[in-house]
């Protein structure tokens, strides 16, 4: 048989410690409707502007990879000479001349940098432009381009050094063709004393070895052709190399 246990009045009357902790919390809320209220407003109204601002961000990455990509759009256009009659009747894209594509291209490229400028896209677009400029022949703009890519691109610790390095060469490039060979050296050193210029560095001995041919010094421009030939063989960097020893007076491997 089961043995009884008793319990006191005093136990039974002792209220339930959940229930109890149920009970005064309603009556809490219930004495300060207004703070619940607002603090659960507040929550809501914080929970809203999250998910306003990511929507935002997002539709704002969104709005800008678009319009980047319509500018590559462009420049990847062919010309009305580069298409068959059967390809312009169709009423295929095209445009008359380089120069029309590249200007198209410059605009939309601008409107990427005004618009998302302090974002990824933005900074693609100002590197672009740079390209853009220079195969346009406005090699004063082409350097005004890539010094902004770079000024940009320092302030930030997240992009791919190589980046910097292609832009060094854009720099040269441009230069060179300003005449202001001194500055071209400049640009193209920093690639080639680098480590880092990897896939650049062939193609920027070579543009030192001609600003330093500008500059009658063809010793040291000797120099970076040989090293363009060994280290490039098979290569058009190579050929060119080879072109442009040949334009140089024999006294040039002098020591």
């Amino acid at each position: 048989m089961a043995k009884k246990i008793k319990v006191s009045r005093k136990k039974i009357k002792r209220p339930d410690e959940f229930l109890s902790g149920s009970d005064r919390a309603i009556k809490y809320l219930r004495a300060n409707k207004n703070l619940v209220y607002g603090v659960a407003s507040g929550v809501i109204l914080a929970v809203l502007a999250f998910n306003l601002v990511n929507y935002s961000l997002s539709s704002r990455r969104i709005k800008s990879e678009a319009l980047l990509t319509e500018a590559f759009s462009i420049l990847n256009t062919p010309l009305t000479d580069q298409m068959t009659s059967e390809q312009i009747l169709k009423g295929s894209k095209t445009y008359a001349t380089g120069k029309q594509r590249s200007e198209e291209a410059i605009s939309k490229l601008n409107e990427v940098v005004q618009k998302f400028g302090s974002g990824t896209t933005g900074l693609e677009a100002r590197y672009r432009l740079g390209e853009v400029y220079f195969q346009n022949g406005e090699f004063a703009k082409g350097v005004a381009a890539y010094q902004d890519f770079l000024k940009e691109f320092k302030a930030r610790k997240d992009q791919p050094e190589f980046l910097e390095y292609s832009a060094y060469v854009g720099l040269g490039k441009n230069y060179y063709e300003l005449a202001d060979y001194p500055k071209a050296v400049e640009n193209f050193t920093k690639v080639v004393d680098s480590k880092k210029g990897g896939a650049y560095s062939a193609e920027a001995s070579l543009g030192l070895a001609r600003s330093l041919i500008k500059l009658k010094d063809f010793a040291k421009a000797k120099e970076h052709l040989d090293s363009v030939v060994a280290q490039s063989p098979g290569t058009i960097y190579e050929e060119l190399a080879r072109l442009e020893m040949a334009k140089l007076p024999a006294s040039a491997g002098a020591k």
